[in-house]
């Protein structure tokens, strides 16, 4: 009976779903994050979609070609104005490994293990920032004022 399922249409599509996911490690989607690269002109915030510890999905009006190797900066946007603590931006190097409609896939290449340290420390501080702010949007405000005890007469 197993085999019959896994060989019907709907199993192959769960087996191949399951493959379908080929990332090594999980990502945000971070809000306020944007990705600064050169291009030639004035470079311009672009939003990044998601980032994780080996590559990032950013939105670009005009993608790379594949292996390009592009130095970008990240600066959460959102971090700096509220002077929250740790470091705003970072600089790293990606490889472009796919293009989509209106952005481009990334694999990041690092010099070294203390520049990994200090991306997966600026990521630690994005996925930190984000939990906040879920915690924030999840929590129903209370209300803070006492409430005056009435003393009903006779009630002694």
């Amino acid at each position: 009976m197993e085999i019959r399922k896994l060989l019907s249409k709907s199993g192959i599509r769960k087996l191949l779903s399951k493959r379908a996911e080929r990332r090594r490690s999980p990502r945000l989607q971070p809000e306020g994050l944007v990705a600064y690269y050169w291009t030639g002109g004035i470079p311009r915030p672009n939003p990044v979609l998601e980032i994780g510890v080996y590559g990032a999905h950013i939105v670009a009006p005009m993608p790379f070609y594949l292996g390009t190797v592009v130095e970008i900066v990240f600066e959460d946007r959102a971090a700096a104005q509220n002077n929250g603590a740790g470091s705003h931006h970072i600089c790293v190097y990606g490889r472009v490994l796919r293009t989509v409609a209106d952005a481009f896939c990334v694999e990041f290449v690092f010099d070294g293990v203390s520049q990994r340290r200090k991306f997966r420390q600026f990521l630690n501080g994005l996925k930190r920032r984000n939990e906040d702010e879920t915690d924030a949007e999840e929590t129903p405000e209370t209300n803070t004022e006492e409430t005056p005890i009435v003393e009903r007469p006779g009630t002694d």
